[in-house]
């Protein structure tokens, strides 16, 4: 009787050979090191590859079964760029990169974020001299305020990068306004040397100060320039009498009438009676330019009441028309109230200018 083999004894008979890598030595058999040059190996088991119709063996690279004929493709799958060349899949690289990336985004908003932060009470520590400053000599700042606002408006709702960027405009507004009051004054100065000629009176006082604010303000000590021009207007109201006492009433009536016409107010014969005023200035009979001015105004003071509160019913429509649009109202509110105010109080004048800012605010939104 013959006895087959199994296949799994025929599996276990097999023998293993191969050459030795580093000395060419014929080796049988699963041995770790070469006998003749000492050289460690490591035998890695390979799965075996078998024909899929007769399951023959097959070598590696074979397309072809040597048994039954059988063709077929071994496949080989290609390794991508990145893990030829760094051994890590394409789409792992990109996920590290885009990581990075993302990582060094936050760390560069949180860098900015703090920045913001910091750099918000330095602006404001800046600004808070010059404000007072303008207040101590009694200069404009209404555009400077309203900047305010809308930073303390933007840093409720954190926008810090908005924020100080109205603060940075605050401080350049109040810095320009200072700079055109005290050119203002500089220029009334030179015209009051002429008063002051004219009257027979010495104007190097005058000039001295002049002289003196103008160097200031080149330098830039706007402090100084306003001390030296607030100095000089006093020297020449006591040289000139009643001339600069004219001359400020003047210019009061003049804003009244230039913000009134901004709301189509009827000022033909108010203005009448500022032309009268200068003409009297002109001829140099300073008592007669005071009288007319201050008689334009009151005259027109008479006028702005009623005229005050239609235009603060359509500010106020105006008003809840840009809410109900979802716009930022919050400086127009402001502004409306302080109009209201000054109405209540009977400052018409500055009712008049807390309505010619809301017009303002409203185009802008």
């Amino acid at each position: 009787m013959v006895h087959e083999e199994s296949p799994d004894k025929n599996k276990e008979s097999e023998v293993f050979e191969f050459d030795c890598p580093e000395c060419g030595t014929h080796i049988a058999g699963a041995i770790s090191k070469c006998p003749c040059c000492g050289v460690e190996f490591i035998i890695e088991e390979v799965e075996e590859l078998r024909c899929p119709e007769c399951g023959e063996p097959l070598l590696n690279e074979a397309t072809a079964c040597s048994k039954c004929g059988a063709e077929f493709e071994i496949f080989i799958p290609e390794e991508s760029e990145a893990e030829s060349e760094l051994g890590t899949p394409e789409s792992e690289v990109q996920a590290i990169e885009s990581s990075e990336a993302d990582g060094v985004e936050k760390i560069e908003e949180a860098s900015a974020e703090r920045s913001l932060k910091e750099e918000f009470p330095r602006l404001v520590a800046e600004v808070k001299p010059m404000l007072a400053l303008a207040r101590e000599f009694d200069v404009d700042t209404s555009q400077a305020k309203l900047l305010i606002d809308k930073a303390v408006s933007a840093g409720k709702q954190n926008d810090l990068e908005l924020a100080n960027g109205y603060v940075r405009e605050c401080k350049e507004s109040i810095e320009s306004a200072i700079k055109a009051r005290v050119e203002e004054d500089i220029n009334d100065l030179d015209k009051l040397k002429q008063i002051a000629v004219k009257m027979n009176e010495n104007p190097s006082p005058i000039e001295e100060s002049r002289a003196m604010a103008r160097r200031e303000l080149d330098s830039g000590d706007l402090k100084g320039a306003l001390t030296h021009t607030k100095d000089g207007m006093r020297r020449a109201e006591a040289l000139t009498g009643k001339y600069v006492e004219a001359q400020n009433l003047v210019k009061e009536l003049e804003r009244l009438i230039d913000n009134s016409e901004r709301f189509y107010i009827d000022t033909s014969d108010v203005r009448k009676m500022l032309e009268e005023a200068k003409a009297a200035g002109e001829n140099g009979d300073y008592s007669m330019m005071g009288i007319m001015a201050r008689k334009g105004r009151e005259q027109m003071m008479a006028l702005l009441p009623g005229e005050i509160n239609e235009e603060m019913k359509r500010a106020k429509s105006a008003l809840l028309d840009a809410k109900a649009e979802g716009k930022e109202v919050n400086v127009m509110v402001k502004l409306l109230k302080e109009a209201a105010s000054a109405l209540n109080r009977e400052k018409y004048d500055e009712a008049l200018e807390k309505l010619v800012e809301f017009r303002s605010e409203l185009r802008h939104l």
